[in-house]
């Protein structure tokens, strides 16, 4: 049975749950649920599909980029306060419900990393969603900062979305030459693009030049090369794709194909079930690691360990 079969038998008709919910401003009650939230409940509780993490996220930012660089000649400065307005992990932050959140979202796509099987390497992870704007930069981001938090691994993070680049402006850098340079040109070597940050074991990939013909190249043999060097040239090394949404290109469907690991953003409010079946058709249901529910608001999610329920595959 496909993923998408699954989805459609174990959902039926989607109705809003019948609850009681309080008025605006009063503590206490339940709120009622958005449709595809309700889904998603019904996906992670009665099927064992991979768990929805409930998240308080910000859009992808668009801010003006600082601290030109070429590779890894120099350290790009990232900044914090940027991170923090965004509400994303800094290295020295404090406890947050976002970091709570991360750190188990990351449990499992480390565990798999450790109890690997064969086919794509499962340190290669990829982070995208049906549509734009549902936070999939802001995860890919706050997900490679929880693990370079780690003692044993390192994170190199790759801005895949090559039509729309937002990696290094919600860190508050610049960088010119990337991912589409070391496919279009043999000459450069893949360290020559690599911009080291002062966060400490975290890399960054920028996209670079952009191409009209980046889905090829993202299929091409040299893609493949190319990720199989990341994969393996340093063993402790998980590499995170910030990747474009999957109804919005056709690179991202080529990408998936070559990932160990998928996590699908999905916005409550916004993404609608035919969107998320849809999406989901697209790319092959094994290497699914999980779905991430993004911008929930509602009572616990502002308290520690409150509103994050979680699971495993």
């Amino acid at each position: 049975m496909s993923i998408i079969e699954r989805v459609a038998e174990l959902l039926g008709p989607i109705e809003r749950p019948n609850s009681k919910s309080s008025a605006p401003g009063e503590k206490g009650g339940i709120p009622d649920l958005d449709p595809i939230e309700h889904a998603v409940s019904e996906i992670t509780e009665r099927s064992g599909f991979p768990e929805f993490r409930k998240l308080t996220a910000q859009p992808e930012a668009k801010a003006r980029p600082a601290h030109p660089t070429s590779g890894t000649t120099r350290t790009l400065r990232v900044d914090r306060d940027q991170l923090r307005r965004q509400s994303m992990i800094t290295p020295d932050g404090e406890r947050s419900p976002i970091a709570e959140s991360f750190r188990r979202i990351k449990r499992q796509i480390l565990a798999n990393v450790a109890n690997s099987k064969p086919g794509a390497p499962a340190n290669l992870v990829m982070v995208t969603s049906a549509l734009a704007g549902e936070g999939k930069t802001f995860c890919a981001i706050n997900l490679a900062i929880s693990i370079a938090l780690e003692m044993d691994h390192t994170v190199l993070l790759v801005d895949a979305d090559v039509a729309n680049p937002c990696v290094p402006q919600a860190l508050g850098v610049e960088a010119e030459k990337g991912l589409m340079d070391v496919l279009l040109d043999r000459r450069i070597d893949l360290a020559e693009v690599l911009c080291k940050t002062d966060i400490d074991k975290v890399t960054i990939l920028p996209a670079g030049t952009a191409h009209p013909h980046a889905t090829e190249l993202l299929a091409s043999d040299a893609m493949r090369v190319l990720l199989q060097e990341m994969a393996e040239r340093h063993r402790d090394r998980i590499v995170i794709f910030d990747s474009p949404p999957l109804l919005a290109s056709s690179e991202s469907a080529v990408l998936a194909s070559q990932m160990g690991q998928v996590v699908m953003v999905v916005e409550t409010g916004k993404t609608s079930e035919a969107a998320l079946k849809n999406a989901l058709s697209r790319i092959e249901s094994s290497n699914i690691t999980g779905l991430v529910l993004n911008k929930v608001e509602g009572p616990g999610l502002e308290y520690g360990y409150g509103g994050y329920g979680y699971g495993a595959k």
